[in-house]
């Protein structure tokens, strides 16, 4: 991802190396990378549960410019998850806790405090200038604002969720070369109505940790330009087994000739493939048909539509792709046999492909995918 590399700081002080001694004996890493993380500045949305881990590794890894987005006070409920903060911040601004731990840290750290909330109408403002965004917030409201924000200023997003036991990471870019530019409404279609909460469903303290750490590996291997990020996957985690899956992501497909978009067409690009440790290629998908919904399943065929419209395909069970993803399977398709026939659709044939292989790869054999528009 050098298309867009960081520039380098002229050289780094005995200090400085000193305190990065083991990044600079890390093989593939180097003073080179070492002086772009210096020169590099980089803005984390949220000082949250995500946030703590992902500006406390930034700091401490030697990045030069951290800047810290969000407009709430520390609450007693956050610490069982937000370990940036600690009892005796309850009451103060996140913004302030986080940046006095971060220049504890690492002193020579530019800490710049937004105390804002990130909204549509200000998130170009906020976010112009720096290298990378790191996406850690908690409502879809920010992240669309967030991914539309950069995508208009060219920036890559790393960007993280965390939900009960599930975490998802991924990194997104309009500007990305060869043919790889994503974005996260690419993959997660148009701005949804705001669903579960960790205030409502909970969440596993440790996996914050565990999603934000990688977010943080994510965040440095797009500033350096080492290693490979995770762009065009959706790295899926899972804390009851401590499993993480890969879903391979393509770019959105071109519209229609002509430039029209067919009525509730998707913009998801979720293309294929969870990838199991030791997991073999899966089964190929087969070919995209345009038929009417209820003529698509036979008797006995489990119809699962994994589409941006619940509740578009008559006689389907609707199930999120991402909840797919994070393990939670409908009732309907657990009571199913894993030898039954299962015909999973949307609209193009992008999601209904992730999902086929998705199923396979969890133990269920007689998976076909089908796109409803031709």
């Amino acid at each position: 991802m050098q298309d867009r590399e960081v520039p380098a700081v002229p050289s780094l002080g005995p200090a400085e190396r000193r305190r990065a001694a083991r990044h600079l004996l890390l093989d593939g890493f180097g003073v080179a990378a070492q002086e772009r993380l210096a020169a590099s500045k980089v803005v984390v949305v949220g000082a949250g549960g995500l946030g703590s881990p992902v500006l406390q590794y930034l700091a401490a890894a030697g990045v030069g410019t951290l800047g810290i987005v969000d407009d709430d006070v520390v609450d007693a409920s956050n610490l069982q998850r937000q370990v940036l903060h600690s009892v005796a911040d309850v009451g103060r601004a996140k913004t302030t806790s986080a940046a006095d731990v971060l220049r504890g840290l690492a002193p020579d750290v530019e800490v710049v405090a937004h105390r804002d909330r990130l909204t549509r109408d200000n998130a170009r403002a906020i976010l112009g200038g720096y290298h990378l965004v790191v996406d850690g917030s908690d409502t879809f409201e920010t992240r669309y604002a967030v991914s539309d924000a950069a995508a208009s200023l060219g920036l890559p997003v790393v960007w993280g969720t965390v939900l009960g036991w599930d975490g998802q990471v991924s990194v997104f870019w309009s500007a990305a070369p060869d043919g790889r530019a994503i974005t996260y409404p690419d993959v997660f279609g148009p701005q949804p109505p705001e669903g579960e909460s960790c205030a409502t469903v909970g969440v596993l303290s440790p996996a914050c940790g565990v999603v934000g750490s990688t977010m943080a590996v994510e965040a440095v291997k797009v500033l350096t330009g080492t290693g490979e990020p995770a762009l065009g996957r959706l790295l899926a985690y899972d804390a009851r087994t401590s499993a993480w899956d890969t879903i391979v992501l393509a770019p959105p497909p071109p519209g229609p000739p002509g430039g029209a978009v067919a009525p509730g067409a998707e913009g998801a690009g979720l293309a294929a493939t969870p990838v199991p440790a030791g997991s073999g290629t899966a089964a190929a998908s087969t070919g995209t048909v345009a038929r009417p919904a209820t003529r698509l399943a036979a008797p006995g065929v489990l119809l699962l539509d994994v589409g941006l419209r619940p509740g578009a395909v008559p006689g389907a069970v609707f199930a999120r792709l991402e909840d797919l993803a994070a393990g939670n399977f409908p009732p309907e398709l657990l009571d199913h046999p894993v030898d039954g026939p299962v015909l999973v659709v949307c609209e193009r044939g992008l999601r209904s492909r992730g999902a086929e292989e998705l199923l396979r790869a969890e133990g269920w054999r007689d998976v076909t995918s089908r796109a409803l528009l031709g």
